[in-house]
Parts: structure tokens; C-alpha cells; sequence
């Protein structure tokens, strides 16, 4: 499991360094004392994050609704909400020579945090398949994925935590929408460092970022760890911003290149349409080659 603490960054800029430094370790230690009261044990801190591991997929899923639930109720350092995102997944794992797990199962759960959004929890479906008691969990679907060294992608699901927060769960009807939608006959292409990468309707959010689990590597220091993320909603390609410089889109409205108007994204998102460039962390016109791409949608 990862949990970690969602816009660590805003709270450095709002509250300075002591204050908010403060406010993540004391949000941290709450993670770690939520774990413990359900047979988890802290495996090391990252930053604004916290990896976690359980030996039971019920303790683990009863763990983070507790967090969450705490979060939500409780103020940390100097009154100060925060929220958190955890995301986790069940498997064997492995241990280097110092005791420290790694393998698949580890990063894919790294990946799955990286999907999560403020406020939630969520793990991939074989994760929650293991679930023994469904009256406890309610469960609703969260995205599909792709995960390096994984030849299919994989479901992701959210296990809700507010009740009330519960009358969004997808049906049926969406479902049948859903698939429909992702028959169209459409394509997104990015060009990146020579690369030709193509994205199609089902194939599940892809991410941008400076993280080894993104699905395009961006090593870039203007590069956030999950920057930013694509995806394929209700017959559009979404661009969604996660960023702390930000996402510059300059869509292409006639043949020549700086025809369309540069627009910033900063933890906002854009519906993808024709060509354009991409950049990640700085303006199109400054952006060198390592941050700097194009798409084209198409149809075929």
C-alpha cells in the first residue's frame, strides 16, 4: 500500500516550509498509527509518502478507510485539513538484500497510487476479488490501466469509504455507454523523442511523469513524479493536469506550426482535438526536445 499526502505542494506555498513540513509528518504518522491498529507495518517514508504492507487484503482495505475517515474528520498540525490518496495490491513479493521488498507486486501498487485521486482509495480488481466480506466493502469501478511489463491492462476499483459519497457508483446502462464509446473508430498518436506511441479508446489512462511507473518517462527536473495524465472519456481524449510547473497544450488550427493559441493546465484538464504540441513543465516555445510533444488524433 501507498498513502500519501495529495498537494503537499500547495501547502509549502501556502503555509512555508516549517509549518507545512509539520503538517505532512504529523499526516504520516497518522497513516502509520492507522496501519498498525490493522496489523500493518510501515515499510519506509518517500517525501509526502508512505509504503505500507499488510498480510491480509480485509486489514489493508479496513486500514485505509479508517485513514480516510480520520482525515476527513480530524485537522493535523496547526489545524490544517489535509486530504490523502492510497492505492494498493496483492501479491508476493520479493526482498533485496537489506530486507527491502521490490518486484511486481510493489510496482504495481505504485502505479495504482499514482491513479488515485485526493479523498479515495483504490486497488486493482484481483486485489479486491479477495475481499471476504462484501457487506463491509463497497466497491465501484475506477479505471483500466496499463502497467509496465504488463501485457493487458488492469481494472482498477475503488473501495468507498463515504457512504454518501456512494450514489455515483457506475451501472449497467453507463457500462453498455462505455463500451459503445470505445468501439469509436478513433486513435490518439503522441510523438515523443522519435517514439511513435499510439492510444486507443479501452486502452485506460496513460500516464506522463517523472516516475519509473509512468507510462511515458519524462527526465525532466520541470517534470512532476505523475505530471500528467491521458485518457479516453465519453468519446474525447482528456488531457488532465497533476502537476506543480504545470501542462502547455498549443493546439494546431491551420497548417503551420503556432497557428493555435498556447493554453496552461495547472491541475485543470482539456479535451484533445486535431494536432498540437505538448509540453511538460514550461511554455511550448521554451520547451527542448526532452520536454516537448506532439499528438495527432485520427480516425481510421
Amino acid at each position: 500500500m501507498f498513502a500519501d499526502v495529495s498537494g503537499s505542494t500547495q501547502l509549502y506555498e501556502r503555509l512555508g516550509d516549517s509549518e507545512a513540513h509539520d503538517c505532512i509528518s504529523a499526516s504520516l504518522d497518522r497513516i502509520v498509527q492507522h496501519a498498525r491498529r490493522y496489523d500493518g507495518h510501515l515499510v519506509e517514508t518517500i517525501g509526502d509518502e508512505a509504503m505500507l504492507m499488510f498480510a491480509d487484503c480485509d486489514d489493508a482495505a479496513q486500514a485505509a478507510i479508517a485513514m480516510q475517515q480520520h482525515f476527513f474528520r480530524d485537522p493535523v498540525a496547526n489545524d490544517q485539513f489535509v486530504k490523502i490518496r492510497i492505492g494498493f495490491h496483492f501479491g508476493p513479493i520479493e526482498y533485496d538484500s537489506t530486507g527491502h521488498p521490490f518486484g511486481d507486486t510493489v510496482n504495481v501498487a505504485a502505479r495504482v497510487a499514482a491513479l488515485c485521486e485526493a479523498g479515495r482509495v483504490i486497488a486493482t480488481d484481483s486485489t479486491v476479488r479477495c475481499l471476504t466480506d462484501g457487506d463491509v466493502f463497497q466497491l465501484r469501478p475506477y479505471q483500466t490501466t496499463r502497467v509496465k511489463g504488463k501485457s493487458k491492462p488492469i481494472r482498477v476499483q475503488e473501495v468507498v469509504w463515504d457512504r454518501e459519497d456512494s450514489t455515483s457508483m457506475v451501472n449497467a446502462t453507463q457500462f453498455t455507454q462505455l463500451t459503445q464509446l470505445e468501439n469509436l473508430p478513433f486513435e490518439l498518436q503522441l510523438y515523443y523523442q522519435g517514439q511513435i506511441i499510439e492510444m486507443i479508446p479501452g486502452q485506460g489512462p496513460f500516464l506522463i511523469g517523472r516516475d519509473a511507473s509512468c507510462n511515458l518517462v519524462i527526465d525532466s527536473a520541470l517534470a512532476s513524479r505523475a505530471h500528467a495524465r491521458l485518457e479516453f472519456r465519453w468519446g474525447e481524449f482528456v488531457l488532465t493536469d497533476h502537476s506543480t510547473n504545470g501542462t502547455y497544450v498549443e493546439a494546431m488550427r491551420g497548417k503551420r506550426e503556432g497557428d493555435g493559441a498556447s493554453v496552461r493546465l495547472h491541475r485543470r484538464e482539456m479535451v484533445l482535438s486535431g494536432m498540437g504540441k505538448i509540453a511538460i513543465g514550461t511554455k511550448v516555445e521554451q520547451a527542448t526536445e526532452v520536454n516537448l510533444l506532439g499528438y495527432k488524433i485520427e480516425q481510421h
